[in-house]
């Protein structure tokens, strides 16, 4: 048989693989998932998908919303609302949760899985912000990250039983530097090498996952308050999100990291990722030989 046809055979069994479902429960043998950001678009989909199998511990700052959430989601499994404002002070989220955990007599041990969702948008010139506001922005897109990823990590490695995973949620914008979005590339991109990071120094106990969607149609990302001039400016063009030929939907990403989740590091959801990610790494080698050779 021609190499060609072996390689061809091979890269063919390798997306199958890739496009399987992995049975969380079983790879992951726990009771509990911890969602952040669960009031949000993404996160209010995961909520809704993993409730149907598992209990779930869903994080926000807001109670009503998480209350609302418990009630859209009448299942025979349960969901705890755990409440938490990334904004505040990230040294008692130990604390607190351990804590939560304690009154509502969850063992750290039934936990096997995070998806760490929380995050605002940014639309601004970087010089007509203050640096105040820039450090409190990182604090929330990035730092909310870094501390989720600071406990998880802990209680996943001390746990007796299978693998865990952690799921961190990064963005297209990694792959298109925008001059308006110079915070929100920032803490993606850093949330992305985060997890890179964190993948390869503990692949052989904890699945980590970095997800890359375009932009999310059916969620509040838009209406942020450092989303406000580029929301009045979607309301005079378009009305939805949604109907952009390169949107993704919640349950889209929430289906595409239940296939990826311990095959890969990475992962992109939506063709307009794929084309900016193929094009970034393209532009990126390019420059680099050509500097390796004339600079």
């Amino acid at each position: 048989m021609k190499i060609e046809y072996c390689i061809l055979a091979l890269l063919t069994i390798f997306v199958i693989w890739l496009n399987i479902d992995v049975n969380i429960k079983k790879r992951y043998k726990c009771k509990y998932v911890v969602v952040t950001g669960a009031t949000g678009g993404l996160g209010k989909e995961i909520v809704k998908q993993i409730s149907k199998t598992m209990n779930v511990i869903a994080l926000g700052r807001n109670l009503s919303l998480l209350n609302e959430l418990v009630e859209n989601n009448q299942t025979q499994n349960k969901i705890f609302p755990f409440i938490f404002d990334f904004s505040g002070d990230l040294s008692q989220f130990s604390d607190q949760f351990d804590s939560f955990l304690e009154q509502n007599h969850i063992s750290k041990q039934d936990i096997g899985m995070c998806f760490s969702n929380a995050g605002i948008g940014e639309f601004s010139h970087f010089e007509q912000t203050s640096l105040i506001s820039k450090l409190d922005y990182m604090h929330v897109n990035f730092n909310s990250h870094l501390a989720v990823s600071d406990y998880f990590c802990r209680l996943f490695k001390s746990r007796n039983s299978a693998k865990s995973a952690l799921i961190l949620t990064s963005s297209l914008i990694i792959n298109t530097p925008t001059p308006c979005f110079t915070l929100y590339h920032a803490s993606k991109t850093a949330i992305s090498a985060l997890g890179l990071a964190l993948f390869t120094k503990y692949r052989n106990k904890i699945d980590i996952l970095v997800t890359h969607p375009s932009s999310i149609g059916n969620t509040n990302f838009m209406k942020s308050p450092g989303m406000k001039t580029l929301f009045s400016l979607q309301q005079k063009y378009i009305s939805n999100l949604s109907v952009l030929p390169f949107s993704v939907s919640p349950l889209q990403i929430h289906k595409n990291n239940l296939k990826r989740v311990g095959k890969i590091a990475w992962t992109n959801v939506g063709l307009m990722t794929d084309i900016c990610s193929l094009l970034n790494g393209v532009g990126r080698n390019a420059k680099g030989l050509f500097w390796s050779l004339f600079g």
